[in-house]
Order: structure tokens, then sequence, then C-alpha cells
């Protein structure tokens, strides 16, 4: 889709106003692009290097970051930069205005290293493929030899760097214009806007491909404004998918067939039969997923061009054909329930699932797992990956590790094909550093599941050690990182005490200190959030029930919220909104309102209890601040969102539900949690935990419930994110 060499725009130096695309672009200092300029001699360029070189090897913060990289780093700025400077400055065949050119760029370079290091702008895990990325493309340069493979690989801070270090070279044009279309795509969402603004862009047919192929239906809606300037060179663009797009922008229909742009432009199927398609949900569901297994297999080992609006559409209908209708009828019986699905495959209920990740609450999620599992007639489910081609592999099992079905599924197949998923699952999670760690969280999760398959623990083990030489042989410097803080967790996860060896380098996680919590008046904050649904006003009312002793208690309200003080033992101060009418956004407003109040007294809430369903839980991660110490989320699979928590609020202790989430069980746990802090003693998680399997001894399924929370010293995702960060 991006040819550095075939566009047919004319070439020049592209120049653009931060201010006018900030949404897009984070830019360059405007002075790296302009052009050719004097550098000096080889001699004064040599000087400015070597002082560059001291004062970067002088604040390189070792703390800050892993070793390896620490080491990459001074090995390059030292010794590699010193050899690749005796290299130029030998060879007689260069001239010294080039000697000098090539030697600034080495200045350039590093300051553009230092300065991304410093503002934490840069993924430190990029930093050895720029290293060789500079190399090959000075050499490049400096002999007149192609460079286009170069570039093609580079994301786009990698590719901003490399403009930054060569803006002195006639190249400079080219190399900033890929490093803004590298950023543009990365927001798609911006792509006509921008072009809007720049038609002129070099890479402007290359960007209006990226866009039909990410939402053809925008560019539709686009040419329906009857904008001039941008709309001509789309509908004289010669791309017959683009062309495809621009002939059906005027459909009234246009929505439900741009989806299937591929069969459409290849003549292979038509908007009458489409349009007949649609007559029936479950027909039409079935031709996106049929078309999409059509042309990914067609496309396996490419680029799979044009098959995310299938994608899109697939994830829309599912929620607006099956899911939103599923979790409206939580409180129905199954069999009506679950009606909509009734009649659909296993590929289509595979699809369903993994692509409604987010808005699946946990009861609708089991439901369709089970149905799921019952288009299986014999134990083995082997063949479900066949059937799909492994297509949003890694979601199914995230998702099945995180609702607790990764057991249930993997016994239900061959011990070697149990093996096989595994090794897909987490080999190579080291080629994007920007899931990296989210894969190696979902892989941590993973590891309870997969250890209760007898004889599988040993050949995970084997595979997490395989994968850590693999890259530590390679030199992948990210892959060692994540590989070996998996094997560390799973082999306390292995010992069932995940806690063990962790407390000198995370704090300890199976306490929660008091004195944390406290503020400076001796105060612990918490900030607990309803909403206006009838379940929320349930819940806030029982909730009110915990404090009605007025010897202990004393509830002060107003018509947004409470206010809860403790009147003996240590100052507690609870606020919680009321659970107003959500249908008009009331219950948001009277947070809004209570933030702000909390905002202006200056009270960090160091506790935040989320009290509604799955669906809210978005709104309440809102309300996160760096200062919350515990985060009770008592929603359905609340342990969906740790790592959102995680980032926010990197010190938090977090307790969450695997599956379904339940007021019988919070209340009691926030019962237990004040009970304890009020008698001011610290939050020990293995006595808080007796006490509530004390609590529910009594009643199995309250019991069984309880035992789906995940107390902060079991959290084996979170051991791998604060190892990540903050262990090296």
């Amino acid at each position: 889709m991006f040819n550095l060499y075939t566009s047919k725009k004319k070439y020049h130096t592209f120049r653009v106003s931060t201010t006018a695309v900030c949404f897009i672009l984070l830019f360059l200092s405007a002075g790296h692009f302009s052009g050719i300029a004097q550098t000096g001699t080889p001699e004064v360029a040599t000087e400015r290097l070597k002082k560059e070189q001291v004062s970067f090897l002088q604040n390189i913060n070792p703390v800050s970051l892993d070793s390896n990289i620490v080491v990459r780093l001074s090995r390059f700025i030292g010794s590699e930069v010193d050899s690749i400077h005796r290299s130029v400055m030998a060879d007689t065949t260069l001239p010294d205005a080039e000697k000098a050119r090539a030697i600034m760029s080495m200045m350039y370079f590093i300051q553009e290293l230092c300065q991304n290091l410093s503002l934490q702008k840069f993924e430190v895990y990029d930093i050895p493929e720029a290293l060789e990325s500079y190399k090959r493309l000075l050499n490049a340069f400096l002999y007149h030899t192609p460079y286009a493979e170069v570039l093609k690989p580079l994301g786009p801070r990698r590719s901003q760097l490399l403009a930054a270090a060569f803006w002195q070279y006639k190249e400079s044009g080219l190399l900033s214009d890929i490093a803004i279309y590298k950023r543009v795509i990365s927001s798609p969402d911006y792509i006509l806007q921008f072009l809007e603004m720049y038609p002129g862009f070099r890479f402007a047919d290359s960007l209006l491909l990226f866009a039909v192929d990410y939402n053809p239906v925008k560019i539709a809606y686009y040419l329906q404004q009857d904008k001039p300037g941008l709309e001509v060179i789309i509908r004289n663009n010669k791309n017959i998918y683009l062309q495809n797009v621009a002939s059906l922008s005027k459909n009234p229909n246009a929505s439900e067939l741009l989806p299937f742009i591929l069969p459409l432009a290849e003549n292979s199927l038509t908007t009458e039969e489409i349009i007949e398609k649609r007559r029936d949900a479950t027909g039409y569901f079935q031709l996106l997923v049929n078309t999409l297994e059509k042309y990914r297999d067609r496309q396996a080992g490419s680029s799979n061009t044009y098959l995310n609006p299938l994608r899109k559409a697939i994830k829309e209908k599912s929620l607006s054909f099956f899911v939103n209708q599923i979790n409206e009828l939580h409180a129905s019986a199954e069999d009506i329930r679950f009606a909509s699905v009734r009649d659909l495959r296993l590929e289509d209920i595979y699809y369903i699932i993994t692509s409604c990740e987010d808005e699946l609450y946990t009861s609708s999620y089991l439901g369709l797992y089970k149905r799921l599992m019952d288009h299986f007639s014999t134990p083995s489910v082997d063949s479900l990956f066949n059937v799909v081609q492994y297509d949003n592999f890694s979601h199914f099992i995230r998702m099945a590790a995180n609702y607790n079905t990764l057991p249930d599924f993997l016994s239900c197949m061959p011990q070697e094909t149990a093996l096989g998923l595994l090794k897909r699952f987490i080999s190579h999670i080291e080629s994007d550093t920007h899931t990296g760690l989210e894969k190696a969280m979902d892989i941590a999760d993973s590891f309870a599941g997969f250890n209760s398959v007898p004889g599988i623990s040993i050949l995970f083990q084997n595979e997490l050690r395989s994968n850590f030489e693999r890259c530590q042989s390679g030199q992948l410097y990210f892959g060692m990182r994540l590989y070996g803080i998996l094997m560390k967790v799973f082999d306390l996860v292995k010992e069932k005490d995940p806690a063990k060896k962790l407390w000198s380098n995370l704090g300890n996680p199976d306490l929660l200190d008091r004195k944390e919590l406290q503020n400076k008046n001796g105060e612990i904050i918490q900030l607990v959030l309803f909403y206006g649904d009838e379940d929320g006003k349930a819940s806030f009312n029982n909730f009110l029930n915990l404090f009605k002793s007025p010897k202990e208690w004393v509830i002060s309200e107003n018509k947004l919220w409470v206010t809860i003080r403790s009147l003996t033992g240590q100052p507690i101060i609870i606020y919680a909104n009321r659970p107003l009418d959500e249908k008009k956004e009331m219950d948001l407003q009277a947070q809004d309102s209570l933030s702000f109040y909390l905002q202006q007294r200056s009270d960090d809430p160091v506790i935040l209890i989320h009290r509604g369903h799955s669906y809210h839980l978005r709104q309440t991660l809102k309300r996160l601040q760096p200062s919350v110490r515990l985060t009770i989320l008592g929603s359905c699979g609340g342990y969906n969102s740790i790592l959102s928590v995680a980032r926010i609020s990197p010190e938090a202790q977090i307790i969450v539900s695997k599956k379904m989430g339940s007021q019988f069980i919070n209340d009691p746990l926030i019962d237990v949690i004040n009970e304890t802090l009020q008698h001011d003693k610290d939050l020990i998680w293995e006595e808080v935990w007796a006490k509530m399997m004390t609590r529910f001894r009594n009643d199995g399924f309250l019991l069984n419930l309880f035992n789906e929370y995940i107390p902060p010293s079991k959290n084996v995702s979170l051991f791998v994110f604060k190892l990540f960060n903050y262990y090296r």
C-alpha cells in the first residue's frame, strides 16, 4: 500500500503547521526540515559530536531503563559511533563537506535519542532497531545505494528520529514526508481531514487507499457532502476499490454494502444479493462471516487488505443483532435470552465472542461459550481453530483465561493439541512493542488454566524458557524482558504463593499498610460510585445499611451524594453518589459534582469502589486518580480492566472478580475492610479472605461467587505489569 518510489506526486519538501494538525502529528523541530545546510569542517563536526557523546553517556539513567538497553546504547554511543566516525574520516572518496554532514548526522541522532528518552516519548525497546536503521541509512546516503527496504518497516517514531538525524541531506524532504505519512496512518480517523488541508501531499494516494481499508463508509459520507478539492482526487483515482466506494456513496444502503467492497469490486457479489440477505439478520451476518473467511484464506500471509471493513461490520452487527439484546435480557431465562443465536453456526458464535470482548457481560460471554461448545459432538474441540484458521486466536484464549473457562476448554482436547495452542499463544509476543506487555499479562492470566491440565505445567515452563533463549540469542531485549518476567511469575504461581519473593521489588502485595491510606489529617478517603439503573438503586440502599449504626457512623446527605463518617476508631470518610436516573444521565452528573467537590477540598480518594455493571466501568475509570491505593471493581468481569487501572494508578492494589460481581459479596467485603481500618490495622489480604470465607461457609452459592474474586496477592497479571515497569 505504501511505495516510496511509485508516487506520482512531484518531489518536494513538505511543511505543515503543527497547530493546524496537532491532533494528528507530533512533528520534529521545524529547523530539522530546512534542506541542505552548511556543516563546517569535519574537525568542527567531530568536536561537536564528541561533546554530545560525553553528555549522553554522563546523563543516561540506568535506573529507569532496562540494563540491556543501557548496555546497547552505551556501546553504540561509544565504540560504534567512534568506529563509524573513523570509517568516514578514513574514506578518501568522500569530500570534506560529505564527511562533516555524516558526522553531524551522528550528533543529531544522539541529540534526538536523548530528548526522546528524557521526555519518555521513545519506546526504549525500539532503540536497538533504531540504531541499526540509522547505520544502514547513513551507509546508503554516503554511497548512494537503495534505501527503500530500510524505511518501509519503520514505525512513526523511528521514522521521525531518522528524519531529525538526516535533516541536512537532500533526502530530508522524503524522510520527513515518510514520518508524516506514518504518523497520519497511526491516527486513521484523521486521514481525510489531513488530506483536505494538504491535498498535494506526496503520499496522498497511499493515504486514500489506507482510508478505504480503514473506513470506506466514512469516505462515502465525505463524498455525499459535495465538497471540492479532495473529492476530485478521490473520484479521479483509478483504484477499483476506491472507485467502488465512490460509486456507492449516493446509495441509501451504502453502510450495508461497503463492508463487501472486495466482492463488489471484483463482481463476485451484487448489491441486490446483499440487500436481499440484509432482510434477515442471521443471513446477513453469516454472509459477512463467509466473505471474511473467503478473503482471509485467499490473502493468507499477505497484508489482508480491505478486510478491516468486514471485521468492523461483524463487530457492529454482532452488537446490534445479538450482544446488546443478550445483555439487556440478563434477567431473563436462558432460552429467551439467547434465542437470537439459536440458529447460528460455530464460526458465527466464535466471531461474536471475539469481536465483542469489551461489550459482553460476563454472563453473556458464559452463555455464548456454552453454546459454542455445544456444537462439538465429541469431547475434542481441536476442530474449532481449523474452521476459523486461527483468526482472533489470541483474543479467544485471553477471554477464556479471563473468564476462567480455559481449563474447561483445554480439557476437551488431547494434551498434544493443548500444547500446540500453548506454543502459538505465547510465542513471539515481542514482535510489537505496543502490545507485547498486554500479551504477557494475558499469558500470566492463563497460568492457572494451563496448570490445571495434567502434564501441561512442565511443557508450559519449557516453552517460556525456549522463547527466552530465542530472544536472548537474537538480542531481542524486549522479548528477553517479557519472557524473563513470565518465567519468574510462573515459578511463583507454581509454588502456590505468588506474593513470595516479590515483596522487596514491588512492595508487599499481600499487605496494604494503613498508613499509606491516611491523609495529613489521618483520614482515609473513599469514593464509591453507583449508577442509576434498578440494580444500582438496590445496591445503593444495601450499601447504606452497612452504616446504619448511629454509634459508629454518621451519614449526611444532599440531593447528589452522601457523606459517611466514622464515629469510632480511626477516621474514615466515604463519599458515594446517589444512583439518580441513568436515562437522563443524572447519575453521571452527580458523580461530576461530587468529583468537583472533592477536588475543591483537595480530598484525594485513596480507595475507589465501582458499584455497577461491567458496562458502567468505563465511567468509573474516568474518576481514577494516581492517588488511589486500592481499587475494588465490584462488577462482572472486572478482571478485564486491570491494565486500565494499572496504567492510571500504578501503585494501586486491585480486587476484582473473574466472573460474576455481586452486591452480596461486595457489601460484606467493604464491611470487613472498613472494620479492619477502623481498628487501626493493616489490610492483610490472607486474613481478609479468611474472614470472608467464614461468612460464606454455610452458603455454597455465595462461597462459589466469592471464590471468583481475586485478592491483590493473587493478581498475577498485575505482577507482570509492575515487574515490567518498576523492577529493573
